[in-house]
């Protein structure tokens, strides 16, 4: 499939129509831009993504400010810096009313629609908003146990909501934000998907490749594709082993920052370039989309329009383009860091400043600090002036997250446990000092999630003898000993936690789970107290305290918890099951009837929500709609003995008695100690006598 002109002008020959284009905005997670054959990649083809490039404008050095998913993607889509929006880390949400790319397309009449392909980016971090479709079916219940950071689904199911939804939609402006997340490990395509039996990024890129060509297809075959403004980058590449960092987060080096631009015009809005070399930004990209509509920019925006330079006008020649990576101080105990790059030259500030000469040097190989130190300091003043600049001037109004932690906990009576934290984000170990350890432990966390977890535990105990100060060690430890069922140790790794790091929310919430496995209720409610007061969006302890509550017939504080849970994610199956089941237990059948079918909206089989259906239906006194919900939940789940426990229930109110006691007879091979089945069987089978 090719495309338009592949030489030097994108074509558009027809004058500017006065109706908003259709803007389709794709980021392809973890795509490293020299692994694209537009880029210059020697190995494997990328024709379907050559493609648009053919016929639009590539970027050929566009950098991510954060080479992590959420806080990159709030950049892009915020136009603002992570130092100035708050969000350097995933789990972190974007506070209510940011000025986003999709809010503003939204005001200006635009129907706005995302389908995202991780839970990283779920509508409960923030991003959603500005889009009258947020789709990302991320419900947990599936998954507890395992971490919800590795909730994904594939880029074909992502595409195919989507086309769906554009279908419906391309009579009017519309906006569509795809994000695709196969390239992320861990590398799990099905075999099915993987072409010539390859594994690895790789395998999983041809396949990105095939999905995008697939989309393509459908939008010509739709007219859509010449009359689209399509926007093709990622969030962040992937360090694939260079400077011995296996995946991305840790470094800043351009293996991670470097990303993809390629902007595919719509016919008729001029002529463009085919390549821009100057250095851009992500920043850059919400500004360029809002130019191209004549918009103008909101105040909050920190990066400029590359229209100009896609027309041939240049970018200014001292453009400055912002990195950072706050992973290895929020995780393994080291200095932040940040970076700055003007023209050729990248500065990297850490405790063992770095500076690059990227035309020469691309791979970032020869550090030239000591040869050329004047420019390093130039860029490093150049650095702290910007951050400074941009952080007093559109910083949100927030306390410290860490003196907020400690004022919450203490109200919960956390008053001995000291949490040490240093006031600059410079101290701390040089990341590259620690890379071997940081590798060890990323090894560690990969085995613990393909099962092997006396393996991974006995890493685990090697690091924390070497780094005993690093909070994430003891983490793991607990996760792993709990994974194992082994409460009492877990709890005693996840308090070690806490001991160096009081406001780790992740602690307090699996040292909850690990209480409660140990009949430890009131000990775990505060913990769960703890989660809510430090991160007031963690719908998953909101989870666990309602189950909690409702457990102690506590009606009203499991309202609170569930209602809660879909304030920050309406959709969210748990909450409306359990809200459908308390409402049947307090006879609000229509309530009831409403919860759960939505339920069964975000997991159409689901045998739990309708054997609760069929429960409510039952005790209506709707014996058909029961019978029916039974039989739904039993087929979704063959061997649920409650289910056949209360379909005989049903068959017996109607007469059917020999039905009746088959399935109380399954509920009995499926739960041989279930007494209520063999009671209902045995009255049944004296009355029959």
């Amino acid at each position: 499939m090719a495309f338009g002109n592949p030489c030097g002008w994108a074509v558009g020959v027809v004058t500017e129509s006065p109706s908003l284009p259709p803007i389709i905005l794709i980021s392809v997670d973890t795509l490293r831009a020299d692994r694209l054959s537009c880029y210059g990649y020697r190995g494997q083809m990328t024709p379907h993504i050559d493609a648009i490039a053919k016929s639009g404008t590539l970027f050929s050095q566009v950098s991510s400010q954060v080479p992590l998913t959420l806080p990159s993607h709030v950049s892009l889509f915020t136009s603002t810096y992570p130092f100035s929006n708050g969000l350097r880390d995933n789990g972190q949400r974007l506070g209510p009313n940011a000025v986003t790319l999709a809010t503003v397309l939204r005001s200006r009449g635009y129907r706005t629609a995302a389908f995202v392909g991780s839970y990283v980016l779920d509508q409960r971090f923030g991003l959603s908003q500005g889009f009258d479709f947020y789709n990302g079916p991320f419900d947990l219940h599936r998954r507890m146990g395992v971490d919800a950071g590795d909730a994904k689904r594939l880029g074909e199911d992502v595409v195919g909501v989507a086309t769906r939804w554009i279908a419906a939609n391309s009579n009017e402006p519309f906006f569509a934000f795809l994000h695709l997340y196969d390239l992320h490990k861990p590398y799990d395509l099905p075999s099915t998907r993987r072409k010539r039996r390859t594994e690895g990024y790789q395998a999983q890129l041809g396949y990105e490749d095939e999905v995008l060509g697939n989309f393509w297809s459908f939008l010509a075959d739709r007219g859509l594709l010449e009359r689209s403004l399509i926007v093709f980058t990622s969030d962040h590449g992937e360090s694939l082993g260079d400077h011995r960092e296996s995946t991305h987060g840790y470094f800043i080096y351009q293996s991670t920052l470097r990303v993809p631009l390629i902007i595919r015009w719509p016919a008729g809005s001029g002529k463009f370039l085919a390549q821009v070399d100057e250095p851009a930004s992500l920043l850059d990209v919400a500004p360029t989309v809002l130019q191209s509509l004549g918009a103008p920019l909101p105040s909050s925006f920190q990066g400029r329009s590359l229209l100009g330079a896609a027309r041939q006008k240049g970018i200014p020649a001292n453009a400055e383009i912002y990195g950072e990576s706050f992973f290895a101080r929020s995780h393994f105990g080291c200095s932040a860091l940040r970076s700055l790059r003007q023209g050729q030259f990248k500065y990297i500030e850490a405790p063992k400043p770095e500076l690059y000469d990227l035309a020469k040097d691309p791979e970032e190989a020869h550090n030239i600090y000591t040869r050329q130190k004047s420019v390093a300091l130039a860029l490093r003043e150049h650095l702290l002036t910007l951050s400074s600049r941009f952080q007093e001037a559109h910083a949100p109004a927030l306390r410290d997250p860490s003196v907020q932690a400690e004022a919450a906990l203490r109200s919960l009576g956390y008053l001995s446990i000291s949490s040490p934290r240093s006031s600059s984000p410079d101290s701390g170990a040089d990341p590259k000092d620690r890379i071997v350890e940081a590798e060890t432990y990323h090894l560690a966390v990969a085995l613990a999630s393909s099962g092997k977890l006396e393996e991974s535990t006995r890493l685990l105990e090697r690091l924390r003898v070497k780094l005993p100060e690093v909070t994430a060690i003891p983490m793991s430890l607990g996760l792993n000993q709990q994974k194992m069922g082994k409460q009492p140790e877990a709890a005693e790794h996840l308090r070690a936690a806490l001991k160096s790091d009081l406001g780790n929310v992740e602690a307090h919430y699996n040292l909850a789970v690990s209480l409660l496995a140990l009949n430890q209720v009131d000990e775990a409610i505060k913990e769960l107290q703890a989660v809510l007061n430090i991160e007031p969006y963690h719908s998953r302890a909101y989870y666990v305290l309602g189950t909690v509550w409702m457990q102690r017939k506590d009606y009203r504080r499991t309202r609170e918890c569930f209602n809660r849970m879909l304030e920050i994610a309406p959709e969210d199956y748990a909450a409306h099951y359990h809200l459908g089941v308390l409402a049947t237990i307090e006879e609000k059948w229509q309530e009831g009837k409403n919860h759960l079918l939505l339920a069964l909206k975000t997991d159409p089989e689901s045998p739990e929500a309708y054997n609760a259906l069929g429960s409510l239906f039952f005790r209506e006194g709707n014996l058909n709609e029961a019978r029916d919900a039974f039989f739904k939940a039993i087929r979704f789940e063959p061997k649920f003995a409650w289910a056949h426990y209360n379909l005989g229930l049903v068959l017996q109110q109607q007469k059917e008695n020999r039905e009746a006691a088959r399935h109380f007879r399954l509920a009995l091979l499926a739960d041989a100690q279930f007494q209520k089945a063999r009671n209902a069987l045995d009255q049944l089978e004296r009355s029959s006598k």
